[in-house]
């Protein structure tokens, strides 16, 4: 439990959301917002200054989860350009550790379950200008590309094609099975796309 004195509101936002997934992926989405606010320590109201309602909660939440990826990837992106393919090897692995870990497996269900029972809050989940990863990707392949190393038109795409091949064609039967992969079977996927793209982008180091 994270109960605790209310906070001021910029330091509530963070509990919220570390709270409300807790509680989403223990009790599902018919967790009451009065509930999230008690297990965050703070107020209904200081839950509404930041969320609006429950939708508004849950797409954020998974942005919040989406974003625990994101200083490990920015870590191995910083290291320098000498090893792009091994760069892009551990780029792959801490992808495919966040998007097949259990619990990210269960919530991503969860997400689905509320976009087909509310489709329209699909064009808000594209409209939010979160995707870091993808960016600090596409940054690095623009730096190679800038270098002589790569070869390619667009890094921005390049970046979301090399991420939907290592999350891979397994994730849909890991969401309808709500079951991990092997980890050996990711390893030879991540191994694989990584190999396909730098010869696709003509790496030459």
């Amino acid at each position: 439990m994270t109960k605790g004195q209310p906070g001021r509101p910029m330091k509530a936002r963070p509990r919220i959301l570390h709270a409300a997934s807790e509680l989403f992926l223990t009790h599902g989405l018919d967790v009451s917002l009065d509930s999230i606010a008690v297990e965050a320590g703070t107020t209904r109201q200081t839950l509404y200054n930041h969320f609006p309602n429950k939708d508004a909660l849950v797409l954020e939440t998974f942005h919040f989860l989406n974003d625990e990826m994101q200083p490990s990837v920015k870590a191995i992106l910083s290291e320098g350009l000498e090893e792009l393919p091994l760069m892009l090897q551990r780029c792959a692995d801490v992808v495919q550790r966040h998007f097949y870990l259990p619990r990210n497996i269960h919530f991503q269900r969860l997400l689905i379950q509320l976009l087909v029972q509310k489709p329209e809050l699909y064009a808000e989940l594209e409209q939010r200008p979160v995707q870091r990863v993808r960016r600090a990707l596409a940054d690095t392949l623009a730096e190679a590309k800038a270098r002589g190393l790569l070869h390619m038109d667009d890094p921005w795409m390049q970046a979301a094609a090399f991420l939907g091949a290592v999350m891979g064609y397994l994730l849909p039967g890991a969401l309808i099975s709500e079951q991990s992969v092997d980890e050996a079977e990711l390893a030879l996927l991540a191994r694989t796309s990584t190999a396909s793209f730098l010869r696709a982008w003509g790496y030459s180091a």
